[in-house]
């Protein structure tokens, strides 16, 4: 059993080399490039959202890469792979190559494919979801990425504010994640097992986010950054009196770096989304 979970991690590669590859030529042949990104993070956005309700509450399933040591955070690797890289990656392609509903349909077969191989292969496992589900799922997928890049190059004002919304949401996901992984902070209720961590770390993201993609229309100046900055040590500071927020070095100030890093990167987004995507 042992040796058979070392060749996990290879079908995992091989769909990453692909799908980077498909990314790397997608940037290539584009010369919006600004703009593929706002709809490359709109993508991995939804397929968050999406899997942050199928996997992380409702368990449908559990990837098996065999990456990482502890079973939680690998399996969370592989939902990574999936919902950040392999169908986002490939949504943006069929976007900016203006593919039509035969190729989304080929891309859906393709991924119920390779779901079901993985399963036989026994690198991936399914609770209560069916491959059935991705087949039917995923060109509605790609119907609303399509859909979505159209109203970027409008600018629709809803489309432009969820996109900044989820350019904030998924770095501060992935963010999280890592600081996760190197045993800096962790999320829960009483226990503050795995499973509750990456139901709250998520839905600290997105409510951090909301808040901070609503100040679309404020001056990024030194005052309201720092007045932003408190805010959020405000939040962290709560959530550890409740027992809900745990550092490593159980001090608020431990988490500061991220806080910075994410008010610099969402001025950064906004001015993307709203000045240099026309």
């Amino acid at each position: 059993m042992r040796r058979r979970k070392s060749y996990n991690k290879y079908p995992y590669l091989i769909l990453l080399i692909i799908h980077s590859s498909l990314l790397i030529f997608t940037f290539y042949k584009n010369k919006n490039r600004k703009q593929l990104f706002v709809a490359l993070i709109s993508n991995i956005g939804m397929a968050y959202i999406f899997e942050y309700f199928t996997y992380n509450l409702f368990k449908a399933y559990r990837y098996k890469p065999a990456m990482l040591k502890n079973k939680n955070l690998d399996s969370i690797l592989g939902a990574v792979f999936s919902q950040a890289i392999f169908i986002p990656f490939t949504a943006l392609f069929i976007t900016s190559f203006h593919l039509g509903w035969k190729f989304k349909l080929f891309a859906s077969i393709y991924f119920a494919s390779i779901e079901h191989l993985f399963v036989r292969l026994g690198i991936y496992t399914q609770y209560w979801w069916k491959t059935t589900y991705t087949l039917v799922l995923l060109p509605i997928y790609f119907w609303i990425t399509s859909k979505w890049d159209e109203h970027l190059k409008k600018r629709t004002p809803a489309i432009l504010f969820v996109s900044s919304f989820n350019l904030i949401m998924v770095t501060s996901v992935n963010i999280l994640f890592l600081e996760s992984f190197m045993g800096k902070l962790r999320f829960g209720f009483h226990r503050h097992t795995w499973y509750e961590h990456f139901i709250l770390m998520p839905l600290y993201s997105i409510i951090v986010g909301f808040f901070t993609a609503r100040t679309k229309d404020v001056k990024n100046s030194l005052f309201v950054n720092v007045k932003f900055l408190g805010y959020r040590l405000l939040l962290d500071w709560l959530l550890v009196k409740a027992k809900i927020l745990k550092f490593n070095q159980k001090n608020v100030l431990n988490n500061l770096p991220y806080h910075v890093l994410m008010i610099m990167l969402s001025n950064y987004y906004k001015n993307i989304v709203y000045k240099k995507t026309e």
